[in-house]
């Protein structure tokens, strides 16, 4: 595995900011994250991950930090079970299996990698199906150690996991899924009913997502909405006119707008707000 140097992070992203990378990789087997483990380790820097880079949001200068893309995206299926690698590509996943009538249309529309979503605990709404529903365990790598983690130790909960909780987080390598079976021209047909639902509600622009997690009953687009701060602007970043829990780029955005745009909707509001999306100082920490 090449670990690169000063590598551009606006392509890697879904809202196009960010500057360079000081250290960059794209490991596919577990002897490349070790190594690169090992570099960070070496070189005393942070080790970050980047999934399909849907909820990130880097600092416009040099990032010193080793960030690497997972590229390991291996699936393998027995029946019902199916064991993925992280790097995996969430949506595509989604369809694969489809084909082979196993069911994972509840996640349909949700961008990003199969590691990402799993950190995440992606999936619908507060009430929704996430995709713990269907995780039997999870393998990382973790403080230079392999371990694979039952479902129950994982601590799941509505877009939370231990491995959200840990500081440093660990690395999710793959996790094993079991995926109920259903006939697919009817999988196929949720699919699509799900991502014209999407599309008729959420932006399909240069957004990396929802920004913001509501910790009370209200959902945080209902409480941005209400503040009057839809289509709100700060530089070359808007909240959507389409759900107001989007931030779009506008292709010109720096990290300070989005920064600044997060900080005036919680100044904006009474009830506290999450920050849900990542933003990435230069020196690796996150903002929020």
């Amino acid at each position: 595995m090449d670990i690169q140097e000063s590598v551009s992070l606006k392509s890697k992203t879904t809202m196009r900011i960010g500057g360079v990378a000081q250290y960059y990789a794209e490991p596919r087997t577990q002897e490349d994250i070790e190594q690169a483990y090992a570099f960070a380790q070496k070189h005393t820097v942070p080790l970050l991950v980047l999934g399909g880079g849907s909820n990130t949001i880097f600092a416009d200068g040099v990032i010193n930090a080793l960030i690497i893309r997972m590229k390991a995206d291996t699936v393998t299926v027995s029946d019902t079970s199916v064991t993925v690698e992280a790097g995996k590509n969430l949506p595509v996943l989604i369809n694969e299996l489809a084909s082979e009538g196993l069911d994972l249309s509840p996640l349909t529309g949700i961008l990003g990698s199969v590691g990402g979503a799993v950190f995440g605990n992606a999936g619908q709404g507060p009430a929704g199906i996430w995709i713990d529903s269907f995780i039997d365990s999870v393998t990382v790598f973790e403080e230079g150690t392999w371990k694979t983690y039952e479902k129950k130790e994982c601590d799941f909960r509505y877009r939370e996991s231990a491995f959200k909780d840990s500081t440093p987080p660990p690395i999710i390598w793959s996790t094993t899924l079991t995926v109920p079976k259903k006939d697919p021209r009817e999988i196929q047909e949720t699919i699509e009913q799900l991502l014209q639902k999407r599309i008729e509600t959420q932006p399909h622009v240069k957004t990396a997502g929802s920004c913001f997690k509501a910790v009370g009953d209200t959902p945080a687009w209902q409480l941005i909405d209400a503040a009057g701060l839809r289509s709100k602007a700060v530089g070359g970043v808007h909240i959507s006119e389409k759900h107001a829990n989007f931030l779009i780029s506008n292709g010109e955005a720096s990290f300070d707008d989005a920064v600044q745009i997060v900080k005036e909707v919680q100044q904006s509001i009474d009830e506290p707000l999450r920050v849900e999306m990542r933003f990435v100082n230069e020196d690796g920490s996150l903002a929020f």
